[in-house]
């Protein structure tokens, strides 16, 4: 067991994380000397995100104080899950394809319950740009990486870690319901960067290429992350106005569009003091 190896590696980290980890660390000691399984803390934070659904959904002070920190121990754990496969070296691709699986099934679980508390066709436009949100968190980062040909910090193969019919259930998931958006996503991201840049993305200079994916693309989006989401989800249950949860999300999405206009503006700068030092 390694636990210097439990906490991801990444451009930049939810703030929110400062006061996850100090947790999370001591807890993935703990269950690694155990010799739990990462799978089985993925189910555990699953179960745990439907529980808090549940709580979520009724009226009164006391389920949704519950509700609250149900949802921290979730992000707990849905953080444990993976430093405890690095620590123990058993990441596994039944793990990564369970774990966003079942990320997505809690969220809507939580979108269902807030629909108890106000109009349901709001929070269900919510979940669906909940969903947007934290895959361009990961594209973005994905791309910063790309753009600097650094790795992931996962070996590109990676063991099953389940049996076929039990793996194949979440992969089927993820395929049908996530990977079009991401590939939406990554289109897009094409797009908006030779519209900025004038030239097709394979002929552009190194140069352009870094300074579209830059910190910026990834540093102003990463607290957007699912830890920070269910943190908001909390304090507005603890405040017993969870619904407000709903138009928040819808503002962090006109926030992640401003985003990607000011990284065309920043992007055509740089293409133009390109041209004035040429010149």
């Amino acid at each position: 067991m390694d636990v210097t190896k439990a906490r991801k590696r990444r451009p930049r980290r939810e703030w929110i994380m400062r006061a996850v980890d100090p947790v999370a660390r001591p807890t993935v000691a703990a269950l690694a000397r155990a010799g739990v399984s990462p799978l089985a803390v993925v189910l555990a934070h699953g179960a745990v995100g439907l529980i808090a659904a549940v709580l979520l959904a009724q009226h009164g002070r006391v389920p949704l104080l519950a509700a609250a920190l149900t949802l921290q121990l979730k992000t707990l754990l849905d953080n444990v899950d993976g430093g405890l496969a690095r620590a123990t070296g058993q990441v596994t691709e039944a793990g990564r394809y369970l774990d966003t699986v079942v990320d997505l099934l809690v969220n809507v679980a939580l979108f269902l319950a807030l629909a108890r508390h106000g109009p349901v066709l709001p929070a269900l436009l919510a979940l669906v740009c909940l969903t947007l949100l934290l895959s361009l968190d990961y594209n973005l980062e994905a791309r910063y990486r790309q753009a600097r040909e650094e790795p992931d910090g996962h070996p590109a193969a990676l063991p099953a870690g389940a049996p076929a019919w039990l793996l194949d259930v979440p992969r089927a998931l993820y395929r049908a319901l996530l990977a079009p958006q991401d590939r939406l996503l990554r289109r897009l991201d094409r797009a908006l960067f030779e519209r900025a840049a004038g030239i097709p993305e394979a002929d552009a200079p190194e140069e352009l290429r870094l300074a579209w994916s830059d910190l910026f693309s990834t540093a102003t989006v990463v607290n957007l992350g699912l830890s920070t989401q269910l943190a908001l989800l909390g304090l507005l249950a603890l405040a017993g106005r969870p619904y407000l949860y709903v138009p928040l999300v819808l503002a962090q999405t006109a926030y992640a569009a401003a985003v990607q206009g000011a990284r065309v503006v920043r992007l055509r700068r740089t293409r133009q003091a390109g041209r004035g030092r040429a010149a």
